[in-house]
């Protein structure tokens, strides 16, 4: 007799857990198969909120035809005890998807935008810009070049500005990959607000010059110079030559307006007749010729107290330069370099 009940309790048990098994199949079939509708299509683009409680969510996914039916979705997820995995973010679901594929679309969180990542070396010019973004983006040369027009852009330091050259500030960038020429134009203008916006332009008011020129100095500073202790040189120079009149002679700028960067200028080339020839047209040229980093922004700003009027580059190799104020001096090094 004892066997036989022992018999009938482990039967008992085993109807009993086969009966668990076969609910959790059955509310499986009922939520994933039996609830999912069959007549409309395409997909909807929703927001999940950061904290947005499932109720809601349940809601929303009804009234945009996702599911069906808020009260079973709201069940299926505390059965399936995933309502603390749900992730905020703007989402596309199909219509009439099933709770499962809802779920799991939850729980992995929205899909990652697509980006590109922009570098802008210091003393890039706004073409090599326009390449670069070309080559990594949707946003072609030309249309870069086209947004890229002072007017279009409301900031304060574009006041005198008849280009955007030296304001494009060089740094590196992450952006979305729909973003418009405008829009990243407009993150770069910001960029160097935000990395000026603390320096001390009152130098330009005492030299009788603008924010322009400011960034035009830094530019050639930029162009010229590979060590930073001579930033400050530089500057020195440029300023002292602009104070006496004295035309700046930095091939640089003719450089810039021949695009010819690497090869050697030829005597054609030095009596290139435009305003970007420094050795022709005394004072600076008409915009900047590059998009200067802060540290020669800030050379700009605070010239070296010395009264060069020269400079050359003295090592091939480190670019490094010899500094005088003495037309002899400067001429009889440079025909020591020749011999």
């Amino acid at each position: 007799m004892k066997e036989f009940k022992k018999f009938i309790l482990a039967v008992f048990i085993i109807i009993l857990i086969l009966l668990v098994f076969l609910e959790s199949y059955i509310l499986k079939i009922f939520f994933e198969v039996l609830f999912r509708p069959h007549d409309d299509r395409g997909n909807i683009e929703l927001a999940i909120e950061e904290g947005m409680p499932i109720n809601k969510i349940a809601n929303i996914l009804e009234e945009n035809k996702v599911i069906k039916n808020a009260w079973l979705f709201k069940y299926y997820v505390k059965y399936m005890k995933k309502g603390t995995e749900i992730k905020s973010g703007k989402y596309i679901f199909d219509i009439n998807s099933s709770y499962a594929v809802v779920l799991d679309k939850l729980i992995q969180g929205p899909p990652q935008p697509e980006t590109f990542t922009l570098v802008i070396p210091e003393g890039f010019t706004l073409e090599q810009i326009a390449n670069r973004v070309e080559e990594i983006s949707t946003i072609s040369k030309r249309n870069f070049i086209c947004e890229a027009i002072p007017e279009e852009f409301n900031y304060n330091f574009l006041e005198d500005a008849e280009s955007l050259e030296g304001f494009l500030f060089p740094k590196t960038y992450t952006f979305l990959k729909e973003t418009s020429a405008h829009n990243l134009i407009d993150t770069l203008l910001k960029q160097f607000e935000t990395e000026t916006k603390d320096l001390d332009f009152s130098l330009a008011k005492q030299n009788d010059i603008n924010i322009k020129d400011i960034i035009t100095i830094a530019s050639l500073i930029e162009r010229e110079v590979y060590i930073a202790e001579e930033r400050g040189l530089v500057s020195a120079v440029i300023y002292n030559r602009l104070e006496i009149d004295m035309p700046l002679a930095i091939d640089a700028t003719l450089r810039y307006a021949l695009s010819k960067w690497d090869d050697k200028l030829t005597i054609s080339d030095l009596d290139t007749d435009s305003p970007y020839n420094t050795r022709i047209y005394k004072g600076l040229p008409p915009t900047a010729i590059c998009n200067p980093g802060i540290k020669s922004i800030k050379a700009a700003l605070e010239p070296a107290d010395v009264d060069y009027l020269y400079f050359v580059v003295d090592d091939p190799d480190s670019h490094s330069h010899f500094f005088t104020n003495s037309e002899t001096e400067f001429f009889n090094f440079l025909n020591s370099l020749e011999r």
